[in-house]
């Protein structure tokens, strides 16, 4: 459905002066006006508010897959790690904590 034209738009005005009247043509027109901006308003605050929500979701996936990097790493990490202490096993020390004498 395309835009009305000029002869369009004067036949859609004189039927609403036929319908409505001069008196209250103003009134519908301006009542007309607010709820357009008022659809218009809410509208592009749910466009804004779908965009963000994109956004967390995105930021979401990425939080993620970081979280999976770095357990793949943690993993990769102790397993090279494991090996090692593993054959070594616990240390333990039987010295008592070194003193300073200064201090006493």
């Amino acid at each position: 459905m395309g835009s009305l034209g000029f002869s369009e738009m004067l036949v859609v005005v004189v039927i609403a002066l036929l319908v409505f009247g001069p008196d209250r043509l103003p009134e519908l027109a301006r009542n007309a006006g607010k709820a357009i901006a008022r659809f218009r308003s809410e509208a592009s605050r749910s466009v804004e508010e779908l965009k963000r929500a994109a956004d967390v979701q995105g930021l979401d996936q990425e939080l993620r897959g970081i979280r999976d990097d770095v357990r793949g790493l943690r993993s990769s990490v102790t397993g090279a790690l494991g090996g090692a202490t593993a054959a070594s096993g616990p240390r333990r020390d039987d010295r008592p904590p070194p003193t300073d004498p200064e201090a006493t």
